[in-house]
């Protein structure tokens, strides 16, 4: 997997045999470090041309209803037309975590494309994986 984009709370990385990039969260973020996080995907998704992305959320944290409300009803917009299409999350054992993610996912991202929630990144891969098609701009 090759690293394009790395920072104190969030790298992005991708994985050229599934053509799919792999967001990891390293540490909870305060609110600017989320958006300017969940920002830098839409760059690394034009950049690679792809829009199956696995999130792997074990040390997200819980993100503010301010944030999920940014991300499903602004940041969702500028995804979608770089070709955001799966979603595929790893979910952390933390529970309010886990609900925050889900917040963020349920209010927009599940209706907009195929979206799933796992406890591994190999049963996320194996998943993401069915998606064979490329997304193009």
């Amino acid at each position: 997997m090759q690293i394009y984009f790395e920072n104190d709370f969030v790298t992005y990385s991708y994985d050229k045999v599934n053509h799919v990039i792999v967001q990891k969260w390293l540490a909870p973020p305060n609110s600017v470090e989320f958006r300017d996080g969940v920002k830098s995907l839409i760059e690394v998704m034009g950049h690679f041309n792809t829009g199956k992305v696995i999130s792997d959320t074990t040390f997200l944290g819980i993100i503010q209803p301010k944030d999920q409300r940014w991300v499903s009803t602004e940041w969702i917009h500028g995804a979608l037309m770089v070709g955001y299409s799966h979603l595929a999350v790893i979910v952390s054992e933390d529970a309010l975590t886990q609900m925050s993610v889900e917040g963020i996912v349920n209010q927009r991202v599940a209706v907009a494309f195929p979206t799933a929630y796992f406890k591994s990144m190999e049963a996320a891969i194996v998943w993401i994986k069915q998606f064979s098609t490329r997304t193009t701009n």
